[in-house]
């Protein structure tokens, strides 16, 4: 690998002035010092690349794919488990947008724990972000660690999440089809926290964590956070993801829930397919797996070449609870989820 000794000085760090937000995961309280920090990649590390891996992006000095992709901005995510309680006290990301970057810490059901400002910077390289707070994790539970990037400029390889990825009790998880792992999300496309993902790709984003004094002291006590009861539902994944381009015409679409919703709220009122700018509705089959909250569509026919379509699912889909699907509650209303993508 190729490392620069002056690589290590980008990585600034700055403590974030804003408070955890309300989940389950509860604060910790760790003095997060530099010299106990870990993350899944060091602030020396070179990613190696050669040109020919970035495809129409460039490579940069230090062995890493750099794109400028010329949208609205875009939230970049790692998904990642613990094997046992640790201390997330922010997120280290080799970054090339010199704006106002964020980063941020999510649970699994798509709520931001964490979040906070990097420092300004016009360099490229390693970087720290501290949260206000540390956050305390649950093994097992999946989190995502992300960045946004207004200029939706950042660093990448692709197929890095082919398979995992793990330093110590952390696990960066291998990306599968129902769980993809190099996750995103576009201003443009309609999702509220990043789950979609192209060519399970890495974008260098880590969960930066610190061990507990005492491993084995009781897990604290969560902060009080909104009854899953009460919760609306909202489409967790999609496959085909929002965007995505070259899609088999012969593909099913898979739409993954937050939670289990009630399979006879799952109809062609409430879920439709439609290419895009026409009203008429694609016949597909609808197929419920309650286990995995995941509805499969099957079009009756082969989708059309070089053709955009519209996946829309309404409020008329209802959780097991009664609650109607919001796919943003921060807006005013009830938000269905739409989105689309593009056949071969």
């Amino acid at each position: 690998m190729r490392i620069r000794t002056a690589i290590s000085a980008l990585a600034g760090v700055v403590l974030a002035s804003v408070a955890v937000l309300p989940s389950t995961a509860a604060p910790s309280t760790v003095s997060p010092r530099a010299q106990d920090r870990v993350a899944l990649w060091g602030t020396t590390f070179s990613a190696g690349l050669k040109a020919d891996d970035c495809g129409r992006w460039k490579l940069d000095d230090e062995g890493f794919c750099t794109a400028n992709d010329w949208r609205n901005g875009v939230e970049l995510g790692t998904r990642f488990v613990t094997s046992r309680p640790v201390s997330i006290v922010g997120v280290r990301v080799y970054r090339i947008d010199p704006a106002n970057v964020t980063g941020s810490l999510w649970d699994g059901l798509g709520n931001r724990i964490a979040t906070g400002t990097f420092e300004r910077t016009t360099k490229k390289g390693w970087q720290d972000l501290l949260f206000a707070a540390p956050v305390t994790i649950t093994p097992g539970q999946t989190y995502i660690a992300s960045y946004y990037t207004p200029a939706t400029k950042y660093a990448f390889q692709y197929n890095y999440f082919e398979r995992s990825a793990t330093r110590g009790p952390i696990t960066a998880l291998r990306a599968t089809d129902t769980s993809p792992n190099g996750v995103h999300c576009y201003d443009v496309a309609p999702c509220t926290y990043p789950s979609q993902a192209f060519r399970s790709s890495n974008y260098w984003v880590t969960p930066l964590w610190q061990e507990l004094a005492d491993p084995i002291a009781p897990t604290p006590t969560p902060t009080p956070t909104t009854p899953a009861a009460l919760v609306p539902p909202v489409v967790h994944t999609s496959a085909p993801g929002a965007g995505a381009t070259k899609v088999n015409r012969g593909a099913k679409i898979k739409v993954t829930f937050s939670k289990k919703v009630r399979p006879a709220t799952l109809t062609r009122m409430s879920v439709h397919l439609h290419r895009k700018g026409k009203a008429a509705r694609v016949p597909v089959r609808l197929s419920y797996d309650a286990r995995r909250a995941r509805l499969t569509l099957v079009p009756k026919m082969r989708l059309r070449p070089g053709t955009t379509y519209r996946v829309v699912v309404t409020s008329k889909v209802l959780d097991t609870f009664g609650n109607r699907l919001d796919q943003d509650p921060d807006k005013p209303g009830i938000q269905r989820a739409t989105w689309t993508f593009r056949t071969r």
